[in-house]
């Protein structure tokens, strides 16, 4: 299905979909029918979430439980060059240190928060400059 052709994600949708998830059954992108990394994501992660949403991390299709349409996310990659003291782990790729420095560290983000989103661990605001195209290019 196209993007601009998806229909509307309510907030009953996203719970509905959250509790097939939690019964084991695998959801499928509306967008590029994929399901290796396809959820309905809660910000933070419980029932009760602030923000509620589902996302693609194949195709970059994501859409907000709150009706609005659906729009194709941005992954960004840097190289993340701060330094990791031991026991400390990256937010982001999950690096555990000790380490200087670690490349592919990456995060993805809504069209509003590239070129205003800073990395947590080395304050790098993350551009144009550091997206890379998804793995699958739907229509």
């Amino acid at each position: 299905m196209k993007l601009h052709e998806i229909p509307a994600y309510s907030v009953e949708d996203w719970h509905r979909q959250r509790e097939a998830e939690a019964h084991g059954l695998r959801l499928n992108c509306p967008n590029c029918g994929r399901a290796e990394w396809y959820h309905a994501v809660g910000v933070p992660p419980a029932t009760g979430a602030l923000r509620k949403y589902r996302a693609c991390k194949v195709c970059g299709c994501c859409q907000e439980a709150d009706g609005t349409p659906a729009y194709r996310s941005w992954m960004t990659v840097h190289t993340c060059l701060a330094h990791l003291a031991k026991g400390m782990h990256c937010p982001y790729c999950g690096v555990w240190g000790p380490r200087q420095w670690h490349a592919a560290c990456w995060r993805i983000l809504s069209t509003d928060e590239l070129g205003v989103t800073r990395c947590a661990t080395c304050d790098l605001v993350l551009t144009p400059q550091h997206v890379v195209p998804w793995p699958v290019q739907p229509d």
